[in-house]
């Protein structure tokens, strides 16, 4: 294993020093991650070095663990996550209350779900929203959430297939970092309601009622169609 040079670590260093900067002054955990997760992503199609990512983790779960000891606001998250239940953190303001009814909504929904409309998913916070993932599995149940994993699944795969099969190295970069933006805001928002990490402040992608997030990510899929466009014609003029 060969271990990155001084100066190829800058650009690790610096905008791990904006994730922080951003997770301090904003308050705001799931856009730190998001920035420094994509940062990685593309360094690592870009380069082919795994080491780059290994570094950049230890980076991120370092800088984590200090933040969740020395910033309130991370280790209320973190304190929600591990012990939801705790009447400490049930109780109070901005603790577990909306993750725990998230749960008790997807547990009311089991496998099949109470049927669209059905239900009662007003009883959790921001239902339409951060939680419309609780809400939408009380009313599909679970095999209605295999779908939707499903179909985030196959966006994922398609923007990286198209990325993959460009020509232009550029046109490659953006298809994947694009792909992974939708793919880790997915894991983060979905993630935290089924208490798989902590969790953030991210919307689900095109599903949450939330206007600047649904434009974002709608322009990511035209951006998309866009690189497979090109690529497609690349192809037939070969």
């Amino acid at each position: 294993i060969q271990l990155p040079r001084a100066r190829d670590l800058g650009p690790i260093l610096a905008i791990w020093a904006v994730s922080l900067l951003v997770l301090i002054s904003q308050r705001d955990l799931g856009t730190s991650l998001l920035y420094f997760g994509l940062f990685l992503v593309m360094i690592y199609v870009a380069t082919g070095r795994a080491i780059y990512v290994v570094v950049g983790l230890g980076m991120f779960v370092s800088s984590a663990l200090i933040a969740s000891r020395v910033l309130d606001y991370v280790g209320g998250r973190f304190a929600s996550w591990l012990n939801p239940f705790d009447p400490t953190h049930y109780d109070a303001i901005g603790g577990s209350y909306q993750l725990v009814q998230g749960l008790f909504g997807l547990a009311h929904g089991s496998v099949l779900g109470t049927g669209l409309g059905g239900g009662v998913p007003q009883l959790v916070p921001l239902a339409e929203s951060d939680f419309i993932i609780a809400a939408l599995g009380e009313e599909l149940g679970l095999a209605g959430m295999f779908v939707i994993l499903a179909a985030y699944l196959l966006l994922v795969y398609r923007g990286v297939r198209i990325g993959f099969t460009h020509s232009d190295d550029f046109s490659k970069l953006l298809a994947v970092g694009l792909s992974f933006v939708i793919a880790l805001q997915t894991f983060i928002v979905i993630g935290g309601v089924t208490r798989v990490v902590p969790l953030t402040g991210l919307t689900t992608p095109l599903l949450a009622a939330g206007g600047s997030s649904l434009l974002a990510n709608w322009m990511i899929i035209g951006l998309l169609l866009r690189l497979s466009d090109t690529a497609s014609r690349n192809r037939g003029d070969a």
